[in-house]
């Protein structure tokens, strides 16, 4: 049996469109086994997802095809504790998940960057899927089809909190609330405050950190799906939190906190449980290792 673990991750912090991730100490494991009965069985997710239409599965396929290999048959087992579809990386952890667990069952013959570029074909982007590989502060791109990413380390005064609501939002409806055009002005707001943002993070700048995560190309758009966003954030920064930003497409918000602020996080459960039902808080830590390989 072959176990691999995906951490969660949080993409774009603010300023950081379609650049930035975050791995987080939340986890996905999945189990992968390979059987004689040429049958395909899924578990662990609901009946609707025990098919070929699988995205874990499907991931697996774009590995079998590149390197030959055909299992007769394949059990995989699920054990989700990121929540689906709230802006944490899910749909990643899956497409890695099951690349790097093909990958072992046949032999381990792709090296990492390989694997990277194939979950960057299948997600469409590497924001999500290059710190849930890589683990860390990762910002990544892709230049003439070649997929380049940088990671770091968040400096250890800083502390993360998932605000997570009860409903979720898909990435497709959160892109289409996006301008199609932007203009001159918002991308040189966004240029300098994603880079301090990135420097802020790593080095442990909290002053920075506290006015550089203004955000123009996305998060005025996609808060207006999160009810309450305002109202919470607000809460959030009272309660003396550093920043605020709204997780990869939401409608998760990520609060990113100082260690020094002792209490924030018995103060904002509090508030969400008296104020805003349906909201839960997770603390969550850095990941800096990335997908593990736990068996086979």
């Amino acid at each position: 049996m072959i176990k691999v673990q995906v951490p969660g991750t949080s993409a774009n912090i603010g300023p950081g469109f379609d650049a930035f991730g975050l791995a987080l100490g939340i986890y996905n494991t999945f189990s992968f086994e390979e059987k004689s009965d040429g049958k395909l069985t899924i578990r662990g997710v609901e009946r609707k997802y025990q098919s070929t239409t699988n995205l874990v599965y499907r991931s697996m396929q774009m590995v079998f095809k590149q390197t030959d290999c055909h299992p007769k048959g394949i059990y995989i087992h699920s054990a989700v504790n990121i929540p689906i579809s709230r802006g944490l990386g899910s749909s990643a952890t899956c497409i890695v998940g099951g690349l790097f667990g093909a990958n072992a069952l046949c032999g381990n013959p792709l090296t990492t960057a390989e694997l990277f570029d194939m979950a960057v074909t299948l997600e469409g982007h590497p924001d999500n899927v290059a710190p849930a590989i890589f683990g860390g502060l990762v910002v990544s791109m892709n230049d003439q089809g070649k997929n380049i990413y940088i990671k770091n380390e968040v400096h250890p005064c800083y502390e993360f909190y998932a605000l997570v609501p009860d409903f979720n939002l898909s990435t497709t409806d959160a892109r289409k609330v996006l301008p199609k055009k932007i203009t001159y002005s918002d991308a040189t707001h966004n240029l300098p405050r994603a880079t301090m943002t990135y420097l802020a993070l790593t080095n442990g700048s909290e002053e920075i950190l506290k006015v550089s995560m203004k955000d123009r190309l996305h998060q005025p758009y996609r808060k207006k799906l999160i009810p309450h966003y305002d109202v919470i954030t607000r809460k959030a920064r009272d309660l003396g939190c550093l920043n605020t930003c709204i997780s990869g497409a939401g409608p998760t918000i990520l609060a990113i906190n100082s260690v020094s602020n002792q209490g924030f996080e018995t103060e904002m459960t509090r508030y969400l449980t008296e104020k805003m039902p349906g909201w839960r808080l997770l603390a969550l830590t850095p990941d800096n290792k990335g997908v593990q390989i736990l068996g086979g």
